[in-house]
């Protein structure tokens, strides 16, 4: 609910989450067939083609969502510098990113049943003022013709930077579209990795993961549509955090501050179930053996893994200095990169391992699952070659892949140090 499309349109905010349901799907399959304890995908990247590139997968995974991380915290800031102006300092203002990111790690320091608690009455909390948006957008709707306006190259504003006339040929930054839409959407493979909490996954994990896909796209498609034909500021002057912008216009400092809690609770919270699971993800590895042992302890009175927490703080604290954009195509990057490998394998297992019992099936020949795998895979495969147009981006992804390429080498992972995670195996 924090960015929106610079297209000004919504069709693509309807296609995304298609094209995640799909991937949704394929999570639900592999995590019931594989049991394994925390290490999700990377165990079925293991199956499918061997440790080294099961490291990549989860080192990938956990990195991209280590960086993700980095974006909550400053999104935090903007939505309240949004309503009462700029922190001023720089320093400040990181200091107070770095506070906000060690805050909201204590939950998953605490224990698991605090952050699904939590998750669940702050959802609620966060949908509410949405949804007053949209409905008080639909009653105050003043430009219903803007539905169909694409972003132009000629945009004029007044003095007072509202919004005069535009004109000129179609300027959309797909770039910036696709990179957001994915990043809005991105996330359902981190339900894997919490497996071994969940009861009846046959049943639960089919479930969640359709309703979470389709919760998500009316949480983004109701605001934005009752924004957009309220229209006040102009579309064109919409940036991170202007849902608290809008709807003061809308309804005065009563609406506006509790969208700003809201959107302050709705960063909080996916800040938090990325941290829980990143940090699951990375000491599932390390249990597995495919991260450094430190990784997988757990704290004696709350049995949270506090060393897979405290790693993703020091990331953290790194690249919160970073701007929205650059943060966001390092992650979607990274994540391209391992969800490109989890749908070869997921066709590959699917095919290799064809008599292994499954509660649940997605169901299709082989044929037709690889030729609904396109279109998902072209999307990971834009996003992944997109990031090395911009150069800080580019060397820092190139190097956290480096780096990842030369630990697995120095390791010399062998497929006899992970039989008992072969899925063939009783």
């Amino acid at each position: 609910m924090l960015s929106t499309p610079t297209s000004g349109r919504l069709e693509r905010c309807v296609e995304a989450p298609l094209d995640r349901s799909t991937l949704s799907l394929l999570v639900s399959q592999a995590d019931i067939v594989i049991d394994a304890d925390a290490g999700g995908y990377t165990v079925w990247v293991l199956n499918a083609f061997g440790p080294f590139w099961a490291f990549q997968t989860g080192y990938w995974a956990w990195i991209s969502g280590v960086i993700d991380n980095a974006i909550y915290p400053a999104l935090a800031v903007s939505s309240f510098t949004d309503v009462y102006g700029s922190i001023g300092s720089p320093t400040a203002e990181y200091f107070i990113k770095a506070a906000i990111a060690v805050v909201l790690a204590l939950p998953n320091l605490l224990g698991i049943q605090l952050v699904g608690n939590g998750m669940a009455g702050m959802s609620i909390f966060v949908m509410v003022p949405f949804i007053v948006l949209f409905i008080w957008g639909m009653i105050r709707a003043s430009d219903w013709g803007v539905l169909g306006e694409v972003r132009r190259s000629d945009i004029v504003y007044d003095a007072d930077g509202d919004f005069v006339s535009m004109s000129g040929s179609i300027d959309i930054d797909w770039s910036l579209l696709i990179n957001t839409l994915f990043w809005n959407f991105n996330g359902a493979v981190g339900m894997s990795v919490f497996g071994s909490e969940v009861k009846n996954p046959g049943r639960t994990y089919p479930r969640a993961l359709l309703l979470s896909v389709l919760l998500v796209a009316l949480t983004y498609l109701l605001p934005l549509f009752g924004s957009t034909v309220y229209n006040s500021p102009n579309w064109t002057t919409w940036e991170d955090g202007s849902f608290s912008g809008i709807a003061h216009a809308l309804g005065g400092t009563f609406l506006s501050t509790w969208v700003m809690l809201a959107t302050f609770c709705s960063n909080a919270g996916m800040y938090i179930a990325e941290l829980f699971c990143d940090s699951f993800q990375i000491m599932g590895m390390s249990q597995c053996g495919l991260a450094p042992a430190f990784l997988k302890a757990r704290n004696k009175r709350f049995n949270t893994p506090h060393n897979a927490v405290f790693a993703s703080l020091v990331v953290i604290f790194v690249l919160i200095q970073f701007d929205f954009e650059d943060i966001q195509n390092m992650t979607n990057a990274l994540s391209a990169f391992y969800q490109l490998l989890i749908l070869i394998a997921f066709v590959k297992l699917r095919y290799t391992h064809a008599d292994v019992d499954r509660p649940f099936k997605v169901p299709g020949r082989i044929s037709v699952i690889i030729v609904s795998l396109l279109i998902p895979a072209g999307l990971l495969m834009y996003i992944a070659v997109d990031v090395f147009f911009t150069l800080v981006p580019a060397m820092i992804v190139l190097g956290v892949t480096l780096a990842g390429i030369l630990y697995a080498w120095v390791k010399k992972f062998t497929r006899a140090q992970f039989q008992e995670l072969d899925i063939t195996e009783g």
